[in-house]
């Protein structure tokens, strides 16, 4: 059964944020279905083999969020070994002849703009994970970084 929506105010709701922030809980929904289980529980519902099997679904569906999670983690990790395996296919293959180093170089760095914005369209929306948008911003700024570096 799903519930199409649970509204929750004052104490209670900031309660759920804050729980949700310091990671009991993975997500709003997830924290919200737990409490709603352990309340059947405490009200002594005259099944009990069935208060068993809602704690065991629940058991279950947090296993199934680390597993997403690691999947998650690995997808990752080969997105951006992938990213930095382009960037150096498009920059370094084949060695430029010396006069023309300058442009072939320039046309592999817009190629690799070019390839970033058609994976970007095709294959990832603003929902991320954190993991992804942290190694993105730790790239910007070491690349930032070693930009500085060269201007000097």
């Amino acid at each position: 059964m799903y519930a199409s929506s649970v509204k929750l105010v004052g104490p209670y709701a900031q309660r759920i944020r804050d729980e949700v922030r310091q990671g009991q809980a993975r997500s709003i929904n997830q924290l919200v279905a737990k409490y709603a289980v352990l309340g059947m529980e405490l009200s002594r519902a005259p099944d009990a083999s069935l208060r068993a099997l809602e704690m065991r679904l629940l058991g279950g569906q947090e296993k199934l969020l680390d597993r997403i999670d690691g999947v998650q983690a690995e997808v990752d990790t080969l997105t951006a070994m992938f990213d930095l395996f382009t960037k150096l296919m498009l920059l370094h293959l084949p060695e430029p002849v010396l006069d023309e180093a300058e442009a072939v170089q320039s046309s592999a760095l817009t190629r690799y703009e070019r390839f970033l914005r058609q994976v970007a369209a095709q294959g990832f929306d603003a929902n991320r994970p954190r993991a992804l948008r942290r190694i993105a911003k730790l790239l910007t700024e070491r690349m930032d970084a070693e930009a500085k570096e060269a201007g000097r």
